[in-house]
C-alpha cells in the first residue's frame, strides 16, 4: 500500500512567494492559544498541512482563513492526482507571536522531500500526547519531549545516507531516536548502528492505521520486530 505522503508520488508544489514590500500589519492578536500553539510548532517546523492544524490545534478551515489574512500564516498548495492539499508556513505576525525572526520566503529552499518529512512529522505528533516540539539540526525534522524524554525525530522519504553520514562522524550518544519510514527495507543500512542507539522506528502505515503497537524495535537477529 502505498503512503498518502510516499515521494513516489506525482507531487507538484505551488508556493506563495510574498513581495519584498510587504507591509505588516501594525495589529497583532495573540489572544488565541490554539493559535499561538499552531503557530509556535510552525516556527520549530517550518510547515504543516491544512488538516493536520484542524485536528491537532482544533482550527477549521474558516480560522484557518482568517489566520492567513491576518498574516499570521502563509497558503501554498501541494498537488497530486488533481487533489489540493493546503499547507501553511509562517506568515511575518504569525513569526512576532513565536517570538522568531522572519525570513520573508524561507519555504521555497524546501525540497519536496523536505515538505513530506515536515508533514509526517506532524503524522507522528499526536501518538506522543502533551508533549512539546522542539527544532532539531539536520538530518531530524525536529525533537520531540516526551515524559521528561528527548526524542529526536528523522522522517526518511527514501535512503537514509543522511542519517548513516550522522550517525558514523557525530553519533547520537545517549539521546533517543524516533524514525518514521516508508517500508522497513529502506533501514537495512542502519543495522550495523542501531544496537548503540535507544531507537524507536515506526512506518507511514503503521501510522495511519492508529491501532495496535506503534514501534519496531530491532533484535538480536537483526531483524525489527513490533515492541512488546
Amino acid at each position: 500500500m502505498t503512503s498518502p505522503f510516499s515521494i513516489e508520488r506525482p507531487w507538484e508544489l505551488h508556493w506563495k512567494r510574498l513581495p519584498s514590500n510587504l507591509k505588516k500589519m501594525n495589529y497583532v492578536n495573540d489572544e488565541s492559544p490554539k493559535e499561538c500553539a499552531a503557530l509556535d510548532a510552525i516556527a520549530k517546523i517550518g510547515i504543516a498541512g491544512g488538516r493536520q492544524l484542524s485536528r491537532l490545534f482544533r482550527l477549521p478551515k474558516k480560522r484557518l482563513k482568517r489566520m492567513e489574512k491576518e498574516q499570521k500564516i502563509v497558503r501554498h498548495e501541494l498537488c497530486v492526482n488533481k487533489q489540493i492539499m493546503p499547507v501553511y508556513t509562517l506568515g511575518q505576525v504569525g513569526a512576532v507571536i513565536a517570538g522568531v525572526p522572519y525570513e520573508p520566503n524561507y519555504w521555497v529552499e524546501y525540497r519536496m522531500k523536505d515538505v513530506l518529512k515536515r508533514l509526517m512529522f506532524f503524522e507522528l505528533y499526536p501518538y506522543l500526547p502533551e508533549s512539546t516540539i522542539i527544532p532539531a539540526p539536520e538530518p531530524f525534522t525536529g525533537a520531540i519531549e516526551f515524559q521528561g524524554k528527548l526524542f529526536y525525530i528523522y522522517v526518511s522519504r527514501g535512503d537514509i545516507k543522511d542519517l548513516i553520514m550522522h550517525l558514523k562522524w557525530k553519533g547520537i550518544g545517549q539521546e533517543r531516536l524516533i524514525i518514521v519510514v516508508e517500508s522497513l527495507n529502506h533501514l537495512q543500512p542502519l543495522a550495523m548502528y542501531a544496537r548503540e542507539i535507544k531507537l524507536r522506528i515506526t512506518t507511514d502505515e503503521d501510522l495511519h492505521a492508529g491501532e495496535g503497537k506503534l514501534f519496531y524495535l530491532l533484535n538480536q537477529d537483526g531483524e525489527f520486530v513490533k515492541e512488546g
